[in-house]
């Protein structure tokens, strides 16, 4: 995970794993560390010719950094668990503080405004909620896609202020001749769009860690974008990051365009200019829904993201403590990471996702963009109100975003000043609700979740129009039956399952 001179002190490059002992963080004895152990034969995988990776239409930069990263996987270095801890209070700046570390001058406003640039995340499909398209393109509000969201809220900041704070999306190559399509209705509203292409990697074989593709024809299943952390890189390679420092511009607020709570902050921005900070990662405190994404720890006296998909399964317990969330709203200063780039030295850790293709096992390794805060200087995490991670994953969030909890402001996405409590209800609904069309399907209208606490629905259940839900309810239909709730009808602190029969709860 971590590489630097400390760490190859305990593990040098290329060294055999089988006959190092050392404490590795959380490994089952001393001969592994986080991340799942290679296939033996893939610990002795020779290195790539580049030039056949050239011949798959690689680019230059690309197959640079593709290599290093497989030498890297091969060659990993150990952590150890003493230098891991979790980071205290002191490590971090509480969100609520800035207005007194950093006032705002209205006056200043526009100024500070003219030095940004708003980079949105938009490599990923909706598959998770089975949508085949871009996942910017779906449906979180009426008649507001994440796009339109994103779109009307620089549009309103521009406006507010009269500055021309631009709007750039990250495609991978799933999702960007979608979107270039898409942009077109913007072309009179008051925001700058600029759209770049993200890498694109090769999937590998896990036993020999060969390529998959082959010459003469590109097919996208064997390809992959590699994670958000690609972003700098291909921001470089584009073109962009010298056209933004040209014009003035210092900083970029990167975020996943699917977080409708990563707008900009005036506050955060005054931060990052005032104290001249390199990098800033805004953290918030971890819920139990908050199971894929990473952690902030500190190791060897340093912040660093630690993704949960880097633990092995049986250890994630170890890290239930660890309360500060990767939120993935991120601050960069564009001349230190132009700086980096050009001498080499902006080295971000990855993860690794294995994947089936029929009865071969495929692995990809990805960098989320994150990583950066141990590369950078001037390094902070800030501590930020949940209400700057609102992510739509899965369609419990999605339910949760259309429902009357929520309302639509310019971009911006506000709790119901109606609902009494400023915690957002804890809602699971079952596999026969995972993909938006059956999600649809069992919803004739989204129930009033102004006074619900916890909701949990499994099995075959359909709602009506114009139901309410309190409090706690579960509904359970049970395997061969079906549950209708009927139009109108309220429920409160209610247990449905079988044929409709109501308890108290």
């Amino acid at each position: 995970m971590i590489h630097n001179d400390n760490d190859k002190k305990v593990l040098a490059e290329g060294q055999n794993l089988d006959k190092v002992k050392v404490d590795p963080l959380l490994g089952d004895n001393h001969e592994d560390d986080l991340y799942p152990p290679l296939d033996n034969s893939a610990r002795f995988a020779p290195p790539l010719d580049e030039s056949s990776l050239q011949a798959l239409g690689m680019l230059p930069d690309e197959i640079k950094a593709f290599v290093a990263q497989r030498d890297n996987y091969i060659n990993k270095n150990a952590i150890l668990k003493e230098h891991v801890c979790m980071p205290d209070k002191s490590s971090f700046i509480d969100y609520n503080q800035l207005s007194v570390l950093s006032p705002v001058h209205p006056e200043n406003a526009a100024q500070l405004l003219n030095k940004l640039v708003v980079v949105k995340l938009n490599g990923g499909l909706g598959t998770r909620m089975g949508c085949k398209g871009a996942k910017s393109s779906i449906e979180v509000g009426p008649g507001n896609t994440f796009l339109d969201m994103a779109v009307a809220h620089i549009e309103q900041i521009n406006q507010d202020y009269n500055v021309d704070v631009p709007l750039v999306l990250m495609n991978s190559f799933k999702t960007d001749q979608q979107t270039i399509k898409i942009i077109e209705k913007y072309k009179s509203h008051r925001v700058t769009i600029k759209t770049f292409l993200q890498s694109k990697f090769p999937r590998m074989y896990k036993d020999t860690l060969n390529v998959v593709p082959k010459a003469g024809a590109f097919n996208a299943k064997d390809w992959y974008p590699p994670g958000s952390g690609d972003v700098f890189r291909s921001l470089q390679r584009c073109g962009l990051l010298d056209e933004f420092l040209a014009q003035g511009k210092e900083y970029i607020f990167i975020s996943n365009v699917e977080n409708l709570g990563s707008v900009i902050d005036m506050q955060l921005l005054n931060h990052m200019v005032q104290n001249n900070v390199e990098f800033g990662l805004e953290i918030t405190n971890r819920i139990s829904t908050d199971v894929t994404g990473g952690v902030l720890i500190n190791y060897l006296n340093r912040l660093h993201l630690l993704e949960l998909s880097q633990v092995k399964t049986e250890k994630l317990k170890n890290f239930k403590d660890f309360k500060c969330w990767n939120t993935n709203n991120i601050w960069v200063n564009l001349k230190a990471v132009s700086g980096l780039l050009s001498e080499n030295k902006l080295a971000l850790d990855w993860i690794v996702n294995y994947q089936k293709d029929n009865t071969k096992s495929l692995v990809q390794l990805e960098t989320p963009a994150g990583m950066g805060i141990q590369n950078f200087k001037n390094s902070v995490a800030i501590m930020v109100p949940r209400g700057r991670y609102r992510p739509i994953k899965s369609t419990s969030q999605l339910f949760i975003s259309q429902s009357n909890l929520f309302q639509f402001d310019h971009g911006q996405m506000v709790l119901n000043p109606s609902r009494d409590s400023t915690d957002v209800p804890l809602v699971k609904l079952g596999e026969e609700f995972a993909t938006v069309s059956d999600y649809e399907r069992r919803f004739k209208s989204i129930p009033d979740l102004l006074e619900l606490d916890h909701l949990t629905v499994s099995g075959d259940v359909y709602f009506g129009t114009n139901t309410t839900l309190k409090g706690t309810v579960i509904i359970v239909a049970n395997h061969g039956e079906r549950i209708d709730i009927p139009d109108g009808v309220t429920l409160e602190n209610k247990i449905i399952s079988g044929t409709l029969r109501i308890m108290d709860h």
